[in-house]
């Protein structure tokens, strides 16, 4: 299990860590998701995408 991450002083839950490498994933995916236009037959894409993050964070946490 990983520990606090010590930032010059300021310890900082492992949480951040996960979210630092969700958003780039998340990031990627959804440009491709936009550019295939999958994002159009979505009935509310910023709630899409907020649970689309979510599952991607879920998937970071379980698999570190």
């Amino acid at each position: 299990m990983l520990k606090e991450i010590d930032l010059t002083g300021l310890y900082v839950g492992p949480i951040l860590l996960y979210l630092l490498i969700s958003i780039p994933i998340f990031l990627v995916l959804r440009r491709i998701l936009s550019r295939l236009g999958i994002l159009s037959f979505v009935w509310h894409p910023a709630l899409f995408e907020l649970s689309l993050f979510g599952i991607i964070l879920a998937l970071v946490v379980s698999f570190r």
